[in-house]
C-alpha cells in the first residue's frame, strides 16, 4: 500500500465524532446553554408558571442545581409552553440574560394575528436584558440568587437588586428594554422575542436576534442602547397550506471575525429548505448567504482550528422535517466542505456550546436534557 493511500486508510478510520451521550436530564423547558470558565454550565429554564423561571448550574458530572430562581416566565401566546428566561452571555463575573415575552401575547379572533393579553402580563420585565454581577466566579458560587416580584418592580422603576446568598452577591439591573409589541398591517401586533444573544471580543457590543419581530439588535453593554441593524423579510412559502409569505425567525446568533452569522428557523408550515445561516455586516447591516437549504436552523457555531486556514462551521436542525406529523428528530450538521455531515441525531434541539479544551460539543435539548459529543 502506498503512503498516499495509507494516509487516507488512516484518516477514513478515525471518526470525526463520538455518539451523542446524555449529560443530564429533567431540566425544565431548557431554552439556552453557555459554558463557564471551569467547563461547567448555565442553563436557561423556562415555565408556564408566573415567576418559575431560573437560571441553572449544571456541573461536567452532570448535577444541577439553581443558581437564579423567580425570574419572569409565563404561559406564551400557544398556550403550549412557557416564556422567560432565554439567550445568555457570560463574560468573567457578568451575566447578560433575555427575558421573553412571556404571557404578554394572546391570538387575536382573525387567523394570524396577534393581541395584548387581555388579562394582564404577570411580570413588567418581560422582553428586556438584565445584567447580572456576580462577586465571585460562578463556578464557586454555591448558593441560590431567589428574584421576588417586588425585585421585579424595583427594576421595573431603574433600581438595582442586590440577591445575596451562601457568601455571595448577585447585583442585577435592567440594562435595557425592547418594545413589548409594535403595530402590524396584517398581524395587529408583533411581539418582541429576545432570543439569541452575542457578545463581541472586546465587551462593547452584544447582538441579539428578535425571533418575533424578524430583526437583528445590536447593544451597547455600558448605555443599553440599541439600534436595530436590519429587518429580515419574509420568505415565500411554496405549499398550499399557510399564507403566501412567512416570517423568517432568526433564532441564534455568532460572531464570525467582524461579521455576525444568524441561524433562521422560518415560520409556519416551516418548509423544509426554507432554514438557513446568513452572513450580516454590523456596520451596514446587509445580510448575504452563507449556507442555504437547511431544515428548522436553532443554532449556528463556529470552530476555528490551529493550523487550519477554514474553520468549522455547526448548525443545529430542530427537525429535519418539522411540518410533518409526528415530526422526525432533529440534527446536528457539520460544515468542512460546501457539503455536510451528519454529526448526530437529536430530539429538539435548541442551543450548543463547544468546550476548545476537551473538542467536546454540548447540544441543549427542548425536552430537558444535555449531549455531549468528542469532535476530532
Amino acid at each position: 500500500m502506498s503512503t498516499k493511500y495509507l494516509i487516507a486508510f488512516l484518516f477514513l478510520a478515525v471518526p470525526l465524532w463520538s455518539q451523542p451521550q446524555t449529560l443530564v436530564t429533567g431540566l425544565q423547558s431548557p431554552v439556552k446553554l453557555v459554558l463557564t470558565p471551569r467547563g461547567n454550565f448555565l442553563v436557561t429554564e423556562t415555565s408556564t408558571s408566573p415567576n418559575a423561571g431560573r437560571v441553572s448550574f449544571v456541573s461536567r458530572a452532570g448535577v444541577r442545581r439553581s443558581l437564579i430562581e423567580g425570574l419572569p416566565s409565563g404561559t406564551e401566546v400557544t398556550l403550549a409552553g412557557g416564556s422567560g428566561p432565554a439567550a445568555m452571555v457570560l463574560r468573567e463575573r457578568t451575566l447578560y440574560l433575555t427575558i421573553g415575552p412571556g404571557d404578554t401575547e394572546r391570538t387575536g379572533t382573525a387567523p394570524g394575528t396577534s393581541t395584548l393579553n387581555p388579562q394582564g402580563a404577570s411580570s413588567p420585565i418581560f422582553s428586556s436584558l438584565l445584567e447580572i454581577r456576580f462577586s465571585a466566579d460562578v463556578d464557586t458560587i454555591g448558593g441560590t440568587f431567589r428574584l421576588t416580584p417586588q425585585h421585579q418592580l424595583a427594576l421595573n422603576d431603574g433600581g438595582e437588586v442586590e440577591l445575596a446568598d451562601a457568601g455571595a452577591t448577585a447585583r442585577i439591573s435592567l440594562l435595557t428594554r425592547f418594545p413589548m409589541a409594535e403595530p402590524h398591517p396584517t398581524a395587529i401586533y408583533k411581539f418582541s422575542n429576545p432570543w439569541g444573544l452575542s457578545l463581541t471580543e472586546d465587551g462593547r457590543n452584544l447582538y441579539l436576534t428578535d425571533a418575533s419581530q424578524n430583526c437583528l439588535l445590536r447593544i451597547d453593554t455600558s448605555t443599553g442602547r440599541w439600534r436595530r441593524l436590519t429587518r429580515f423579510g419574509p420568505l415565500a412559502n411554496p405549499t398550499p397550506v399557510g399564507p403566501p409569505m412567512v416570517d423568517s425567525v432568526p433564532t441564534g446568533v455568532r460572531i464570525y471575525g467582524d461579521s455576525v452569522l444568524v441561524s433562521f428557523l422560518s415560520g409556519f408550515p416551516f418548509v423544509r429548505g426554507n432554514g438557513r445561516v446568513l452572513i450580516v455586516n454590523p456596520e451596514t447591516g446587509v445580510a448575504d448567504p452563507f449556507i442555504f437549504g437547511l431544515n428548522s436552523a436553532t443554532d449556528v457555531l463556529v470552530r476555528t482550528r490551529p493550523g487550519e486556514a477554514r474553520p468549522q462551521f455547526f448548525v443545529l436542525e430542530f427537525s429535519t422535517n418539522q411540518s410533518a406529523n409526528p415530526a422526525p428528530p432533529g440534527r446536528l450538521l457539520r460544515f468542512d466542505t460546501p457539503e455536510p455531515t451528519v454529526a448526530g441525531t437529536f430530539i429538539t434541539p435548541v442551543s450548543m456550546v463547544f468546550d476548545e479544551a476537551t473538542s467536546e460539543l454540548f447540544v441543549l435539548e427542548l425536552r430537558g436534557q444535555i449531549q455531549q459529543l468528542k469532535i476530532n
